[in-house]
């Protein structure tokens, strides 16, 4: 639990909730939201919280108009940690992201319900005179990631001898100095070549960069470039959306059904106006362009 790294957008100035007498015209508070997430959707989702602004949120609910300044967190959890963390009686975190559904039984068990909120993609990028556009095979895609396939002609026989036939890859760096997460993973061989975003579309012979079709999709066909098939399906919009190409995933916001008592308790109102944020124009602004990302909305 000491490696937890918590990202705040402002200081709390008040602990607790002030809850507004009935006959309340205007209250002003200091509110605030916990949205956790596991290493892979840190570097996409660590701002997330911040979509209320800095600015004061002014809303109405019945008679009563609310001015509150947001002092979100959001906190990389260990992903073994995260039910626990914000599930059953004494969860204090308000809510988490998910790179996975959640199961049934888990939501019975920690009393929580889950909602889609964006759908992505983990593709190989290469360029598109390369044999690689033709497609590779889930265990060859594998291979190609952990180093065990280190020239495309383990893979493409006929591969054309005017191409540098070794496999090199690139990968977009995290804001922790690391590999990002793709296709489950941020560890990749040795030879593998730190890159910025930009820098995964610039690739020829026989490198190819790992990257997000979120982020790629809008260079693809100008760059000549392609994104590589894996098991004969074409990483797009609509096999990210039926779950065919086998790096689509979807993010689920997982939140409580009721909220927890005693430390950590949100009031309705508060839960209810980050959500609207969440899944309204704020949150749907950062998820269609945060990092140069289109994600694809439910």
């Amino acid at each position: 639990m000491s490696n937890i790294a918590i990202m705040t957008a402002g200081v709390v100035a008040a602990t607790g909730l002030i809850t507004a007498p009935a006959s309340a015209k205007t209250v002003s508070e200091f509110w605030q939201v916990s949205v956790q997430m596991p290493p892979q959707l840190w570097d996409d989702a660590a701002a997330l919280p911040n979509i209320p602004g800095m600015a004061d949120d002014v809303f109405q609910r019945g008679a009563t108009t609310y001015r509150i300044r947001w002092t979100n967190a959001a906190i990389r959890q260990i992903p073994k940690y995260m039910l626990g963390q914000q599930g059953g009686r004494t969860g204090a975190t308000t809510a988490g992201l998910y790179d996975r559904a959640l199961r049934a039984q888990q939501m019975r068990k920690y009393k929580l319900k889950q909602r889609l909120l964006w759908l992505d993609a983990d593709i190989l990028i290469a360029d598109s005179a390369s044999p690689a556009c033709t497609g590779v095979t889930r265990p060859q895609l594998d291979g190609i990631l952990t180093g065990a396939i280190t020239d495309w002609r383990q893979v493409f026989p006929a591969w054309p001898q005017n191409l540098d036939s070794r496999v090199v890859l690139r990968v977009a760096g995290s804001s922790d100095g690391e590999f990002r997460y793709h296709f489950g993973r941020n560890t990749y061989p040795s030879a593998t070549q730190r890159s910025t975003d930009g820098g995964t579309l610039g690739v020829s012979g026989g490198a190819v960069g790992v990257q997000k079709l979120s982020y790629a999709a809008r260079y693809l066909a100008t760059a000549g470039l392609c994104a590589v098939p894996v098991d004969g399906i074409a990483p797009s919009e609509q096999t990210t959306r039926e779950r065919s190409y086998p790096g689509a995933y979807g993010v689920y916001y997982v939140s409580r059904k009721k909220p927890t008592k005693g430390i950590g308790a949100k009031s309705a109102p508060l839960i209810k106006r980050w959500e609207e944020l969440l899944f309204g124009a704020p949150g749907d602004t950062y998820l269609t362009t945060s990092l140069g990302r289109q994600r694809y909305l439910p």
